[in-house]
């Protein structure tokens, strides 16, 4: 049986439990650490150097480009944009605007989201969200809107695709595509379109086609029509389209 313990025994140092303090760094690290501080700090002005510049250089050439390349350039109006940058070949402009006439005075103006063009097919430029109007003859104005759409600056020829429609006064048309002349003020789609009148008539057709930009409506192939059972309900004649 072992003798306990002393207050000597207690008070004697513990051995296997103690850590020696950390040495404080000597002066050949705090230059080793002050060296890579130095060599971090001038990397980073470096590349400062070369971004700043190159942001900026960025932003001239997308300018440059769109100047040479707008496809709005050949439209007779003015043409507002938000900001532009440069992805590869691609411009992308952020809400452009368009405003123009037509050959018999009346006016127009297209709107999108976001208008990308690639410099490699000038002539023309993907919009995208797009609500525009058209003032017809009547002076009234028809709205345009479309998920998507590619504008030919040649022929002066938007392309609309998804949610299509157009609205006037006097109907509301849903289309899967269409085509808008705006120099000629015609439309034409060659897939179903769905009209609604104002007095609640319907009508359907595989296709149709507008003149006097969407004054005049001509449906085509299969057309179907309800009417809302009013006297004065519209009949087909009323829209000036004939049936085909």
């Amino acid at each position: 049986m072992s003798a306990p313990a002393t207050r000597a025994d207690w008070a004697a140092p513990r051995r296997g439990f103690r850590r020696d303090a950390p040495s404080p760094p000597s002066q050949d690290d705090r230059r080793r650490r002050a060296f890579v501080a130095a060599a971090r700090h001038s990397r980073l002005v470096r590349i400062l150097r070369f971004v700043a510049p190159t942001a900026a250089l960025v932003a001239i050439a997308a300018m440059i480009l769109f100047a040479l390349f707008n496809p709005f350039r050949r439209q007779v109006g003015d043409l507002s944009v938000g900001e532009l940058s440069v992805d590869g070949t691609k411009i992308v402009m952020n809400h452009p605007r368009l405003t123009g006439a037509r050959r018999d005075g009346q006016g127009y103006v297209v709107n999108a989201a976001k208008a990308i063009q690639d410099i490699t097919h000038p002539a023309t430029v993907e919009l995208i969200e797009i609500d525009g109007d058209v003032a017809m003859a009547d002076n009234s104005r028809l709205r345009i809107t479309a998920a998507t759409g590619v504008y030919d600056s040649v022929r002066q020829l938007l392309t609309l695709s998804k949610n299509v429609h157009l609205r006037s006064p006097n109907y509301d048309v849903t289309l899967s595509s269409a085509d808008v002349d705006f120099k000629g003020g015609l439309y034409n789609t060659n897939e179903p379109v769905s009209v609604v009148t104002d007095n609640g008539a319907t009508i359907r057709a595989d296709s149709a086609s507008a003149r006097d930009n969407g004054g005049e409506l001509t449906f085509i192939g299969h057309v179907h029509s309800t009417f809302a059972g009013d006297a004065d309900a519209p009949s087909l004649s009323d829209l000036k389209g004939p049936a085909k």
